[in-house]
């Protein structure tokens, strides 16, 4: 998938600290894609730790550490969504628990739907799969927009990374799992070689 007009800002300074998090779900979906989450005889001829053990190790240090929050973990790809809101609910746990501000948080939200529509969307639908794509675009450029607004020109280059950084953090913790994680994936396989424009004009859905 390649982008048109403008790209979001680069995010080194919040992204560095989201990198564990968001390299070792989706290593850990590579494998399971690769070997469907099963142990595997080794070059030595012994048996490797199931994917699915390796992640939630992975996952629950995490938590303890404190980078992620408790999550669902599930084998329903979808996951839990009592209030039918669209957010998985420990993911709209979290988003409520963020410091920020009521802007940002929407933001958020509007980014959480973006994930959770990944679990349930058809990936023959090449319609579908657009349409999600500039949500997803828009997503990213409401939350650049909230992150921002009513800052000084000087701070809003660092709030722009926060912001961003906030997304990299929603797409880790919904894609939490194997299942959500390998389905992530083939989502963005899904995508590869179509194009999408970076929005403008109105990009904040209404609540």
């Amino acid at each position: 998938m390649t982008f048109q007009g403008h790209s979001p800002r680069p995010a080194s300074a919040c992204l560095t600290r989201l990198i564990p998090c968001f390299a070792a779900l989706f290593m850990a979906a590579v494998l399971a894609a690769c070997g469907g989450g099963k142990s595997s005889p080794s070059s030595a001829g012994q048996p490797v730790q199931p994917v699915e053990r390796g992640m939630k190790e992975q996952l629950e240090a995490l938590e303890k550490a404190g980078e992620l929050p408790a999550l669902d973990r599930s084998t329903d790809i979808a996951g839990p969504d009592i209030d039918r809101n669209g957010i998985r609910d420990d993911v709209d746990a979290y988003i409520a628990a963020l410091p920020v501000s009521d802007a940002v948080k929407k933001a958020a939200r509007q980014r959480a739907r973006v994930q959770q529509r990944i679990a349930v969307i058809n990936l023959n639908d090449r319609a579908a799969l657009m349409a999600l794509a500039d949500a997803s675009m828009a997503a990213t450029a409401c939350m650049s927009e909230s992150a921002e607004m009513g800052l000084p020109l000087a701070l809003q280059s660092q709030a722009g990374k926060d912001g961003f950084a906030i997304t990299l953090k929603l797409q880790a913790i919904t894609a939490n799992t194997p299942e959500r994680a390998e389905r992530y994936l083939a989502y963005m396989g899904a995508l590869h070689g179509t194009t999408t424009t970076y929005p403008t004009g109105k990009v904040c859905e209404d609540e």
